[in-house]
Protein backbone atom coordinates (compact mmCIF):
# COMPACT_ATOMS: atom_id res chain seq x y z
CA UNK A 1 0.00 0.00 0.00
CA UNK A 2 2.75 2.52 1.05
CA UNK A 3 4.70 1.20 -2.56
CA UNK A 4 1.10 2.41 -4.35
CA UNK A 5 1.66 5.97 -2.49
CA UNK A 6 4.98 6.57 -3.44
CA UNK A 7 4.28 5.74 -7.34
CA UNK A 8 0.99 8.20 -7.20
CA UNK A 9 3.14 10.69 -5.36
CA UNK A 10 6.31 10.78 -7.54
CA UNK A 11 3.47 10.17 -10.73
CA UNK A 12 2.45 13.61 -9.69
CA UNK A 13 5.61 15.11 -9.24
CA UNK A 14 6.96 14.16 -12.55
CA UNK A 15 3.63 15.68 -14.13
CA UNK A 16 4.02 18.81 -12.81
CA UNK A 17 7.86 19.23 -13.46
CA UNK A 18 6.81 17.89 -17.09
CA UNK A 19 3.88 21.34 -16.88
CA UNK A 20 6.53 23.91 -15.91
CA UNK A 21 8.76 22.38 -18.52
CA UNK A 22 5.90 22.86 -21.12
CA UNK A 23 5.03 25.94 -20.11
CA UNK A 24 8.55 27.30 -19.93
CA UNK A 25 9.24 26.14 -23.69
CA UNK A 26 5.88 27.91 -24.62
CA UNK A 27 6.98 31.02 -22.98
CA UNK A 28 11.27 31.04 -24.63
CA UNK A 29 9.08 29.74 -28.26
CA UNK A 30 6.95 32.93 -27.91
CA UNK A 31 9.78 35.16 -26.95
CA UNK A 32 12.06 33.62 -29.99
CA UNK A 33 8.69 34.57 -32.33
CA UNK A 34 8.90 38.26 -30.62
CA UNK A 35 12.90 38.59 -30.93
CA UNK A 36 12.31 37.63 -35.20
CA UNK A 37 9.77 39.69 -35.74
CA UNK A 38 11.95 42.75 -33.87
CA UNK A 39 14.59 41.83 -36.32
CA UNK A 40 12.65 41.40 -39.16
CA UNK A 41 10.61 44.98 -38.49
CA UNK A 42 14.51 46.11 -37.54
CA UNK A 43 15.88 45.10 -40.75
CA UNK A 44 12.97 45.90 -42.97
CA UNK A 45 13.59 49.99 -41.93
CA UNK A 46 17.24 49.66 -42.22
CA UNK A 47 16.87 48.20 -45.57
CA UNK A 48 14.27 51.01 -46.80
CA UNK A 49 16.57 53.85 -45.33
CA UNK A 50 20.13 52.20 -46.92
CA UNK A 51 18.93 50.52 -49.65
CA UNK A 52 21.17 49.00 -52.08
CA UNK A 53 21.45 46.14 -55.11
CA UNK A 54 23.74 44.13 -56.25
CA UNK A 55 24.42 43.78 -59.64
CA UNK A 56 25.05 40.19 -61.09
CA UNK A 57 25.03 40.27 -64.86
CA UNK A 58 28.18 39.83 -66.99
CA UNK A 59 28.22 43.02 -68.83
CA UNK A 60 27.14 44.75 -65.22
CA UNK A 61 23.70 46.00 -67.17
CA UNK A 62 22.16 47.19 -63.98
CA UNK A 63 25.61 49.40 -62.58
CA UNK A 64 24.71 53.17 -63.24
CA UNK A 65 27.48 55.22 -64.68
CA UNK A 66 28.16 58.21 -62.31
CA UNK A 67 27.21 60.47 -65.14
CA UNK A 68 23.89 58.73 -64.52
CA UNK A 69 23.25 59.01 -60.80
CA UNK A 70 24.22 62.58 -61.14
CA UNK A 71 21.80 63.18 -63.79
CA UNK A 72 18.81 61.35 -61.33
CA UNK A 73 19.97 63.33 -57.95
CA UNK A 74 19.99 66.66 -59.91
CA UNK A 75 16.40 66.11 -60.99
CA UNK A 76 14.30 69.77 -60.23
CA UNK A 77 10.79 68.18 -61.90
CA UNK A 78 9.27 64.73 -61.79
CA UNK A 79 9.56 62.82 -64.91
CA UNK A 80 6.93 59.94 -66.17
CA UNK A 81 8.07 57.40 -67.85
CA UNK A 82 5.20 55.04 -69.75
CA UNK A 83 6.52 51.91 -71.00
CA UNK A 84 5.06 50.12 -73.73
CA UNK A 85 6.48 46.71 -73.94
CA UNK A 86 4.24 43.49 -73.44
CA UNK A 87 5.67 41.29 -70.27
CA UNK A 88 6.43 38.62 -73.70
CA UNK A 89 9.03 41.23 -75.08
CA UNK A 90 12.49 40.22 -73.99
CA UNK A 91 13.50 43.62 -73.17
CA UNK A 92 10.90 44.02 -70.52
CA UNK A 93 12.52 42.55 -67.64
CA UNK A 94 15.64 44.60 -68.62
CA UNK A 95 13.88 47.62 -68.79
CA UNK A 96 11.98 46.62 -65.30
CA UNK A 97 15.07 45.47 -63.78
CA UNK A 98 17.19 48.92 -64.65
CA UNK A 99 13.94 51.65 -64.17
CA UNK A 100 14.10 49.60 -60.39
CA UNK A 101 17.70 50.81 -60.11
CA UNK A 102 16.93 54.35 -61.43
CA UNK A 103 14.38 54.88 -58.80
CA UNK A 104 16.53 53.67 -56.45
CA UNK A 105 18.55 56.75 -56.41
CA UNK A 106 15.11 59.13 -57.20
CA UNK A 107 12.41 59.98 -55.99
CA UNK A 108 11.25 62.14 -59.67
CA UNK A 109 10.58 58.94 -61.49
CA UNK A 110 6.89 57.94 -62.47
CA UNK A 111 7.57 54.75 -63.49
CA UNK A 112 4.00 52.97 -65.88
CA UNK A 113 4.49 49.61 -67.58
CA UNK A 114 1.40 49.65 -69.82
CA UNK A 115 1.23 46.31 -71.36
CA UNK A 116 -0.92 46.70 -75.48
CA UNK A 117 -1.81 42.78 -75.65
CA UNK A 118 -2.54 42.81 -71.74
CA UNK A 119 -4.22 46.31 -70.66
CA UNK A 120 -5.75 47.60 -74.72
CA UNK A 121 -7.93 50.44 -72.58
CA UNK A 122 -4.93 51.85 -70.48
CA UNK A 123 -2.68 51.48 -74.12
CA UNK A 124 -5.34 53.45 -75.87
CA UNK A 125 -5.24 56.72 -73.14
CA UNK A 126 -1.29 56.77 -73.76
CA UNK A 127 -1.99 55.96 -77.48
CA UNK A 128 -4.46 58.53 -77.87
CA UNK A 129 -2.29 61.17 -75.57
CA UNK A 130 1.07 60.53 -77.47
CA UNK A 131 -0.27 60.22 -80.74
CA UNK A 132 1.36 56.74 -80.72
CA UNK A 133 1.07 54.26 -84.04
CA UNK A 134 0.80 50.62 -83.24
CA UNK A 135 -0.38 47.77 -85.05
CA UNK A 136 -0.52 43.73 -84.73
CA UNK A 137 1.91 41.20 -86.02
CA UNK A 138 0.30 37.94 -87.35
CA UNK A 139 0.53 35.97 -84.10
CA UNK A 140 -1.27 38.74 -82.81
CA UNK A 141 0.61 40.61 -80.02
CA UNK A 142 0.52 44.90 -80.62
CA UNK A 143 3.60 46.67 -81.80
CA UNK A 144 4.22 49.90 -81.35
CA UNK A 145 6.79 52.86 -83.12
CA UNK A 146 7.68 53.88 -79.78
CA UNK A 147 9.11 51.46 -76.81
CA UNK A 148 9.14 54.12 -74.04
CA UNK A 149 8.17 57.73 -74.32
CA UNK A 150 9.49 59.88 -71.19
CA UNK A 151 7.62 63.10 -70.67
CA UNK A 152 8.23 66.16 -68.43
CA UNK A 153 5.77 69.48 -67.87
CA UNK A 154 4.25 70.14 -72.03
CA UNK A 155 7.94 68.22 -73.60
CA UNK A 156 8.04 64.43 -73.85
CA UNK A 157 10.77 62.43 -75.51
CA UNK A 158 10.40 58.74 -77.57
CA UNK A 159 12.40 56.04 -77.47
CA UNK A 160 12.08 53.52 -80.24
CA UNK A 161 13.32 49.41 -80.07
CA UNK A 162 16.29 50.14 -81.82
CA UNK A 163 17.64 52.66 -79.72
CA UNK A 164 17.81 50.14 -77.03
CA UNK A 165 20.42 47.96 -78.38
CA UNK A 166 22.66 47.85 -80.81
CA UNK A 167 23.54 44.52 -83.32
CA UNK A 168 25.82 46.25 -85.26
CA UNK A 169 28.45 43.76 -84.07
CA UNK A 170 26.62 40.32 -83.73
CA UNK A 171 28.60 38.88 -86.42
CA UNK A 172 31.19 39.16 -83.46
CA UNK A 173 29.07 37.39 -81.14
CA UNK A 174 28.25 40.50 -79.07
CA UNK A 175 25.37 43.54 -78.79
CA UNK A 176 25.61 46.44 -77.16
CA UNK A 177 23.14 47.34 -74.55
CA UNK A 178 21.97 50.96 -75.32
CA UNK A 179 19.30 51.17 -72.16
CA UNK A 180 20.98 53.38 -69.97
CA UNK A 181 22.18 55.50 -72.55
CA UNK A 182 18.59 55.94 -74.02
CA UNK A 183 16.91 56.48 -70.58
CA UNK A 184 19.52 58.99 -69.33
CA UNK A 185 19.85 60.75 -72.72
CA UNK A 186 15.86 61.11 -72.48
CA UNK A 187 15.66 62.05 -69.25
CA UNK A 188 18.31 64.96 -69.85
CA UNK A 189 16.19 66.11 -72.89
CA UNK A 190 13.07 66.20 -71.39
CA UNK A 191 14.86 68.28 -68.21
CA UNK A 192 16.17 70.68 -71.16
CA UNK A 193 14.25 70.46 -73.71
CA UNK A 194 16.66 69.47 -75.98
CA UNK A 195 15.14 69.13 -79.37
CA UNK A 196 16.73 69.45 -83.08
CA UNK A 197 14.88 71.92 -85.30
CA UNK A 198 14.27 70.65 -88.89
CA UNK A 199 12.93 73.58 -91.23
CA UNK A 200 11.44 72.40 -94.85
CA UNK A 201 11.79 75.13 -96.87
CA UNK A 202 8.54 76.05 -98.55
CA UNK A 203 7.79 79.21 -101.23
CA UNK A 204 9.34 76.92 -104.47
CA UNK A 205 6.79 74.55 -104.87
CA UNK A 206 8.46 72.29 -102.46
CA UNK A 207 6.53 68.97 -101.54
CA UNK A 208 4.34 69.71 -98.24
CA UNK A 209 5.00 68.63 -94.66
CA UNK A 210 1.18 69.07 -94.20
CA UNK A 211 0.33 66.70 -96.87
CA UNK A 212 -0.19 63.47 -95.16
CA UNK A 213 -1.15 61.73 -98.35
CA UNK A 214 1.12 59.41 -100.70
CA UNK A 215 2.54 62.35 -102.31
CA UNK A 216 3.24 64.61 -99.15
CA UNK A 217 5.77 64.94 -96.39
CA UNK A 218 3.33 64.11 -93.88
CA UNK A 219 4.30 60.57 -93.13
CA UNK A 220 8.13 61.86 -92.75
CA UNK A 221 6.89 64.81 -90.34
CA UNK A 222 5.15 62.36 -87.77
CA UNK A 223 8.41 60.17 -87.96
CA UNK A 224 10.71 62.46 -87.49
CA UNK A 225 8.91 64.09 -84.17
CA UNK A 226 9.12 60.82 -83.00
CA UNK A 227 12.77 60.87 -83.46
CA UNK A 228 12.72 63.67 -81.35
CA UNK A 229 12.73 66.58 -83.72
CA UNK A 230 11.07 69.66 -84.39
CA UNK A 231 9.33 70.19 -88.08
CA UNK A 232 8.43 73.08 -89.22
CA UNK A 233 8.27 74.71 -92.67
CA UNK A 234 9.93 77.95 -93.31
CA UNK A 235 8.70 80.06 -96.46
CA UNK A 236 11.16 82.60 -97.39
CA UNK A 237 10.69 83.09 -100.90
CA UNK A 238 8.24 86.14 -100.12
CA UNK A 239 11.24 88.13 -98.51
CA UNK A 240 13.57 90.77 -100.43
CA UNK A 241 15.84 91.40 -97.79
CA UNK A 242 19.27 89.36 -96.81
CA UNK A 243 18.62 90.06 -93.51
CA UNK A 244 15.13 89.03 -93.17
CA UNK A 245 15.86 85.86 -95.45
CA UNK A 246 18.70 85.09 -92.62
CA UNK A 247 16.73 85.72 -89.74
CA UNK A 248 14.17 82.86 -91.38
CA UNK A 249 16.72 80.12 -90.58
CA UNK A 250 18.20 81.59 -87.30
CA UNK A 251 16.72 78.71 -85.36
CA UNK A 252 16.91 75.98 -87.58
CA UNK A 253 19.48 73.30 -86.16
CA UNK A 254 19.07 71.75 -90.65
CA UNK A 255 17.45 72.74 -93.53
CA UNK A 256 15.86 70.02 -95.69
CA UNK A 257 14.65 70.88 -99.28
CA UNK A 258 12.28 68.26 -101.01
CA UNK A 259 11.67 68.60 -105.00
CA UNK A 260 11.09 72.09 -105.71
CA UNK A 261 10.22 73.13 -108.95
CA UNK A 262 10.73 77.11 -108.77
CA UNK A 263 14.33 77.96 -108.39
CA UNK A 264 15.49 79.68 -105.15
CA UNK A 265 16.59 83.13 -105.17
CA UNK A 266 20.63 84.34 -104.83
CA UNK A 267 19.13 86.29 -101.84
CA UNK A 268 18.26 82.94 -100.29
CA UNK A 269 21.34 81.02 -101.39
CA UNK A 270 23.41 83.36 -99.38
CA UNK A 271 21.26 83.57 -96.28
CA UNK A 272 21.60 79.42 -96.73
CA UNK A 273 25.08 79.05 -97.55
CA UNK A 274 25.95 81.23 -94.55
CA UNK A 275 23.91 79.34 -91.85
CA UNK A 276 25.52 76.08 -93.07
CA UNK A 277 29.16 77.66 -93.55
CA UNK A 278 28.05 78.33 -89.14
CA UNK A 279 26.98 74.78 -88.83
CA UNK A 280 23.62 74.03 -90.37
CA UNK A 281 23.31 70.95 -91.53
CA UNK A 282 21.60 70.44 -94.96
CA UNK A 283 19.66 67.78 -96.91
CA UNK A 284 18.76 68.61 -100.47
CA UNK A 285 16.11 66.72 -102.83
CA UNK A 286 16.41 67.63 -105.72
CA UNK A 287 14.55 66.41 -109.04
CA UNK A 288 15.20 67.96 -111.93
CA UNK A 289 12.57 71.28 -112.73
CA UNK A 290 11.65 70.88 -116.13
CA UNK A 291 10.32 74.14 -117.84
CA UNK A 292 7.56 72.94 -120.49
CA UNK A 293 7.52 76.69 -121.85
CA UNK A 294 11.10 77.11 -122.27
CA UNK A 295 12.21 73.63 -122.91
CA UNK A 296 14.78 73.56 -121.20
CA UNK A 297 15.73 72.25 -117.72
CA UNK A 298 15.51 75.05 -114.76
CA UNK A 299 18.73 75.59 -112.09
CA UNK A 300 17.86 74.83 -108.64
CA UNK A 301 19.59 78.00 -107.08
CA UNK A 302 21.49 76.19 -104.79
CA UNK A 303 24.36 75.28 -107.08
CA UNK A 304 26.64 77.48 -105.22
CA UNK A 305 25.38 76.44 -101.51
CA UNK A 306 26.30 73.01 -102.97
CA UNK A 307 29.93 73.72 -104.68
CA UNK A 308 30.79 74.94 -101.12
CA UNK A 309 30.66 71.13 -99.71
CA UNK A 310 32.53 70.00 -103.18
CA UNK A 311 29.15 69.14 -104.88
CA UNK A 312 28.18 70.18 -108.57
CA UNK A 313 24.68 70.03 -109.42
CA UNK A 314 24.03 68.56 -112.65
CA UNK A 315 21.48 69.62 -114.89
CA UNK A 316 20.48 66.38 -116.42
CA UNK A 317 17.70 63.22 -116.50
CA UNK A 318 19.08 60.20 -115.91
CA UNK A 319 18.27 56.64 -117.53
CA UNK A 320 19.11 53.33 -116.27
CA UNK A 321 20.07 50.96 -119.20
CA UNK A 322 21.24 48.25 -117.36
CA UNK A 323 18.95 45.19 -117.35
CA UNK A 324 19.92 43.92 -113.66
CA UNK A 325 19.18 47.43 -112.40
CA UNK A 326 15.98 48.65 -114.34
CA UNK A 327 12.66 47.75 -114.01
CA UNK A 328 11.59 45.38 -116.41
CA UNK A 329 8.57 48.24 -118.04
CA UNK A 330 9.59 51.70 -118.76
CA UNK A 331 11.87 53.75 -120.64
CA UNK A 332 14.53 53.41 -117.14
CA UNK A 333 13.93 56.21 -115.32
CA UNK A 334 12.57 53.82 -112.62
CA UNK A 335 15.52 51.75 -111.21
CA UNK A 336 17.60 50.29 -108.23
CA UNK A 337 20.85 52.12 -107.84
CA UNK A 338 23.78 50.63 -105.88
CA UNK A 339 24.79 51.44 -102.98
CA UNK A 340 28.69 52.41 -101.51
CA UNK A 341 29.22 51.81 -97.59
CA UNK A 342 28.69 54.97 -95.90
CA UNK A 343 26.93 56.31 -92.25
CA UNK A 344 23.79 56.92 -94.17
CA UNK A 345 23.53 53.49 -96.27
CA UNK A 346 24.15 51.97 -92.60
CA UNK A 347 21.60 48.52 -92.41
CA UNK A 348 20.97 48.88 -96.21
CA UNK A 349 24.41 48.29 -98.01
CA UNK A 350 25.41 45.58 -95.79
CA UNK A 351 22.53 43.16 -96.56
CA UNK A 352 21.72 41.30 -99.59
CA UNK A 353 18.75 43.81 -100.72
CA UNK A 354 17.17 41.78 -103.03
CA UNK A 355 16.83 38.94 -100.38
CA UNK A 356 16.03 41.38 -97.29
CA UNK A 357 13.18 43.95 -99.11
CA UNK A 358 15.15 46.89 -98.44
CA UNK A 359 16.42 47.62 -101.93
CA UNK A 360 16.01 51.71 -102.71
CA UNK A 361 14.78 52.57 -105.76
CA UNK A 362 14.95 55.73 -107.04
CA UNK A 363 11.99 57.82 -109.99
CA UNK A 364 13.07 60.51 -112.06
CA UNK A 365 17.13 61.96 -110.42
CA UNK A 366 19.08 64.00 -111.72
CA UNK A 367 23.05 63.19 -111.27
CA UNK A 368 25.88 65.15 -109.25
CA UNK A 369 30.01 65.19 -109.81
CA UNK A 370 32.62 66.43 -107.66
CA UNK A 371 33.83 69.95 -107.76
CA UNK A 372 37.21 69.58 -106.47
CA UNK A 373 39.09 71.10 -103.90
CA UNK A 374 39.99 70.35 -99.94
CA UNK A 375 36.40 69.02 -99.23
CA UNK A 376 36.15 65.59 -101.35
CA UNK A 377 32.10 64.49 -101.16
CA UNK A 378 31.34 60.36 -100.88
CA UNK A 379 29.52 58.64 -103.73
CA UNK A 380 26.95 56.51 -101.95
CA UNK A 381 24.17 56.22 -104.47
CA UNK A 382 25.18 55.02 -108.27
CA UNK A 383 24.22 53.71 -111.59
CA UNK A 384 25.60 51.20 -113.22
CA UNK A 385 28.11 52.15 -116.68
CA UNK A 386 25.57 51.63 -118.60
CA UNK A 387 23.67 54.77 -117.34
CA UNK A 388 23.34 58.08 -118.71
CA UNK A 389 22.45 61.69 -117.89
CA UNK A 390 20.38 63.07 -120.97
CA UNK A 391 20.65 66.48 -121.05
CA UNK A 392 18.35 67.74 -123.53
CA UNK A 393 14.92 65.89 -121.96
CA UNK A 394 12.25 68.14 -123.96
CA UNK A 395 14.12 67.23 -127.50
CA UNK A 396 13.62 63.26 -127.13
CA UNK A 397 10.10 63.95 -125.45
CA UNK A 398 9.36 65.76 -128.56
CA UNK A 399 10.89 63.31 -131.23
CA UNK A 400 9.76 60.34 -129.16
CA UNK A 401 11.24 56.79 -129.94
CA UNK A 402 13.52 54.65 -127.69
CA UNK A 403 15.90 56.10 -125.15
CA UNK A 404 19.62 56.52 -126.71
CA UNK A 405 22.50 57.90 -125.47
CA UNK A 406 22.93 61.29 -126.98
CA UNK A 407 26.15 62.48 -128.03
CA UNK A 408 26.27 65.17 -125.71
CA UNK A 409 24.95 63.28 -122.48
CA UNK A 410 26.54 62.10 -119.13
CA UNK A 411 28.26 58.63 -119.44
CA UNK A 412 27.56 56.09 -116.50
CA UNK A 413 28.34 55.13 -113.97
CA UNK A 414 26.68 58.09 -112.18
CA UNK A 415 26.45 59.52 -108.63
CA UNK A 416 22.75 60.04 -107.75
CA UNK A 417 23.43 60.49 -104.26
CA UNK A 418 26.09 62.55 -102.12
CA UNK A 419 27.29 63.42 -98.41
CA UNK A 420 29.95 65.87 -97.77
CA UNK A 421 31.41 67.07 -94.75
CA UNK A 422 33.47 69.98 -94.09
CA UNK A 423 36.46 70.06 -91.81
CA UNK A 424 35.69 71.58 -88.20
CA UNK A 425 32.85 72.03 -86.10
CA UNK A 426 31.35 75.21 -85.73
CA UNK A 427 28.61 74.45 -83.31
CA UNK A 428 29.06 73.62 -79.53
CA UNK A 429 26.31 70.72 -80.03
CA UNK A 430 28.05 68.90 -82.53
CA UNK A 431 31.13 67.05 -82.59
CA UNK A 432 31.74 66.92 -86.60
CA UNK A 433 32.18 69.63 -89.50
CA UNK A 434 28.79 71.00 -91.13
CA UNK A 435 26.86 68.45 -93.38
CA UNK A 436 25.38 68.28 -96.93
CA UNK A 437 23.66 65.49 -98.24
CA UNK A 438 21.69 65.26 -101.51
CA UNK A 439 19.99 63.13 -103.81
CA UNK A 440 18.56 63.94 -107.20
CA UNK A 441 15.04 63.00 -106.86
CA UNK A 442 12.31 63.69 -103.91
CA UNK A 443 10.53 60.52 -104.53
CA UNK A 444 12.82 58.87 -101.51
CA UNK A 445 10.58 61.15 -98.91
CA UNK A 446 7.43 60.80 -99.78
CA UNK A 447 4.77 59.30 -97.91
CA UNK A 448 4.38 55.84 -100.05
CA UNK A 449 7.10 54.84 -99.15
CA UNK A 450 6.54 54.61 -95.38
CA UNK A 451 3.29 53.34 -96.12
CA UNK A 452 4.54 50.65 -98.93
CA UNK A 453 6.89 47.49 -97.36
CA UNK A 454 8.42 46.80 -101.02
CA UNK A 455 9.94 50.80 -100.71
CA UNK A 456 11.03 50.69 -96.94
CA UNK A 457 14.47 51.17 -98.40
CA UNK A 458 13.95 54.51 -99.59
CA UNK A 459 12.54 55.34 -95.73
CA UNK A 460 15.35 53.79 -94.17
CA UNK A 461 17.95 56.00 -96.24
CA UNK A 462 15.38 59.06 -95.17
CA UNK A 463 15.60 58.48 -91.83
CA UNK A 464 19.76 57.54 -91.77
CA UNK A 465 20.39 60.63 -93.70
CA UNK A 466 18.42 63.27 -91.52
CA UNK A 467 20.32 61.59 -88.44
CA UNK A 468 23.43 61.90 -89.79
CA UNK A 469 23.29 65.10 -90.83
CA UNK A 470 21.27 66.66 -87.80
CA UNK A 471 23.12 64.20 -85.14
CA UNK A 472 23.22 65.17 -81.52
CA UNK A 473 26.37 64.93 -79.63
CA UNK A 474 26.83 61.52 -78.48
CA UNK A 475 26.74 60.85 -74.44
CA UNK A 476 30.30 59.61 -73.99
CA UNK A 477 30.10 59.75 -70.64
CA UNK A 478 27.14 56.51 -70.76
CA UNK A 479 28.37 53.98 -72.61
CA UNK A 480 27.01 51.21 -74.05
CA UNK A 481 27.62 48.24 -72.73
CA UNK A 482 28.86 44.79 -74.89
CA UNK A 483 26.86 41.87 -74.12
CA UNK A 484 27.44 38.17 -75.25
CA UNK A 485 24.64 37.61 -77.85
CA UNK A 486 23.25 34.47 -77.41
CA UNK A 487 23.54 33.39 -81.12
CA UNK A 488 24.04 30.13 -83.16
CA UNK A 489 26.73 29.64 -85.75
CA UNK A 490 26.94 26.47 -87.98
CA UNK A 491 30.13 26.28 -90.06
CA UNK A 492 30.23 23.62 -92.94
CA UNK A 493 31.97 21.44 -91.05
CA UNK A 494 29.40 21.77 -87.93
CA UNK A 495 26.86 20.98 -89.81
CA UNK A 496 28.67 17.69 -91.37
CA UNK A 497 29.04 16.91 -87.81
CA UNK A 498 25.70 18.02 -86.76
CA UNK A 499 24.62 15.12 -89.87
CA UNK A 500 26.91 12.25 -88.96
CA UNK A 501 25.75 12.60 -85.57
CA UNK A 502 21.76 13.05 -86.57
CA UNK A 503 21.91 10.15 -89.37
CA UNK A 504 24.23 7.86 -88.62
CA UNK A 505 25.33 7.60 -84.40
CA UNK A 506 22.02 8.35 -83.03
CA UNK A 507 20.35 5.49 -84.83
CA UNK A 508 23.07 3.18 -84.68
CA UNK A 509 23.17 3.61 -80.87
CA UNK A 510 19.50 2.98 -80.69
CA UNK A 511 20.14 -0.25 -82.96
CA UNK A 512 22.75 -1.35 -81.06
CA UNK A 513 20.87 -0.61 -77.66
CA UNK A 514 17.63 -2.96 -79.14
CA UNK A 515 20.61 -5.76 -80.30
CA UNK A 516 21.25 -5.65 -76.68
CA UNK A 517 17.95 -5.87 -75.43
CA UNK A 518 16.88 -8.65 -77.48
CA UNK A 519 19.77 -10.83 -77.16
CA UNK A 520 19.71 -10.59 -72.86
CA UNK A 521 16.39 -11.70 -73.18
CA UNK A 522 16.96 -14.61 -75.55
CA UNK A 523 19.96 -15.78 -73.00
CA UNK A 524 17.02 -15.58 -70.11
CA UNK A 525 14.80 -18.22 -71.89
CA UNK A 526 17.48 -20.27 -72.69
CA UNK A 527 18.65 -20.66 -69.03
CA UNK A 528 17.04 -23.65 -67.24
CA UNK A 529 15.08 -23.21 -64.30
CA UNK A 530 15.68 -24.28 -60.91
CA UNK A 531 14.57 -27.51 -59.52
CA UNK A 532 11.67 -28.22 -57.26
CA UNK A 533 13.99 -29.68 -54.38
CA UNK A 534 16.24 -26.78 -54.35
CA UNK A 535 12.86 -23.95 -54.36
CA UNK A 536 11.34 -26.41 -51.66
CA UNK A 537 14.48 -26.13 -48.99
CA UNK A 538 14.78 -22.66 -49.74
CA UNK A 539 10.99 -22.22 -48.58
CA UNK A 540 11.53 -24.09 -45.69
CA UNK A 541 14.60 -22.41 -44.32
CA UNK A 542 12.79 -19.11 -44.68
CA UNK A 543 9.72 -20.31 -42.96
CA UNK A 544 12.34 -21.85 -39.67
CA UNK A 545 13.91 -18.06 -39.55
CA UNK A 546 12.95 -16.01 -37.52
CA UNK A 547 12.49 -11.87 -37.75
CA UNK A 548 16.14 -11.61 -35.81
CA UNK A 549 18.04 -13.46 -38.13
CA UNK A 550 18.11 -16.54 -35.31
CA UNK A 551 15.49 -19.70 -35.91
CA UNK A 552 12.65 -20.66 -33.93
Amino acid sequence: MKTRKRQDKSKAIETSNNSAVATSTKAISAAGVIAAMAVMILVNVLSSRHYERWDLSSAKLYTLSPATITTLKGLEQNVDVDVLLSTSDPLHRSVRNLLDVYNSKTSRLNVRFVDPDRHPAEFSAVQMKYDIVAGRTEDGRVVTDASIVLSSMDRHWFILAEDLVDFSELEDGYSKSKLEQALTTGIRAVQNDARKQLCFTAGHGEYSIDDTSGQGLGELRDRLRKNNYDVISVNSGQLTTQADVFKEFADCNAIVVVGPSIPFSQLEANAIAQHMQAGVGGFFLLSPILDASSQSQLPTGLESVARLFGIDIAADYVFEMGDDARLPRGTGEVFFPSLETHAVTDGLSAVSLAVAGMRVVTVRTRSFDVVGGEVQPIRFLKTTDRAFGMVDFHAWAQRGGDVSKGQNDRSGPLAIGMASELSEAKRSDQDHGTRLVVLGSANYALGHNFRDMALRGNAVLVGNIISWVAAFRPIVDVPAKITPAATLRITESSLNEIVRYVLIFMPGAVILLAVAMYLRRKSREIRPAPSQKTGDRSVRDEDETDGDGGKT
